[in-house]
């Protein structure tokens, strides 16, 4: 008896705080699969493979999901993303596509980053 009542209690418990998580007239909605956080592009990289002028690329959520947030060497950013095959980034602002080569985003004009 004492063993039904402390499951039930704790199963109260648990419940209240489910519920008490979810915002007020929201049905409860269980969160799909994670979102990668990480994309193969995401970190630091070096224009031209010249150490003094450092890039980077960090993934960023979005209400479309996750999208890149690129910095050139000059400091400028731009957000774009990444291909679903992973081969090739698109960066609308800045009108670029480059292609993942190995350890290196190779741009149409010649210049890469590298890592």
């Amino acid at each position: 008896m004492r063993r039904r009542l402390s499951i039930s209690i704790c199963t109260l418990i648990l419940l209240s705080g489910i519920i008490g998580a979810q915002p007020p007239g929201q049905p409860y909605v269980p969160l799909g699969p994670p979102i990668p956080l990480l994309s193969p592009v995401d970190g630091r990289w070096y224009f031209r493979g010249d150490p003094t002028r450092p890039c980077f690329v960090e993934t960023i959520p979005g209400p479309q999901g996750p999208r890149l947030l690129f910095t050139n060497e000059k400091g400028t950013e731009a957000i774009g993303w990444l291909s679903r095959d992973g081969r090739q980034v698109t960066i609308p602002s800045w009108n670029l596509v480059g292609t993942l080569r190995s350890n290196a985003l190779v741009w149409p004009n010649g210049d890469y980053w590298a890592r």
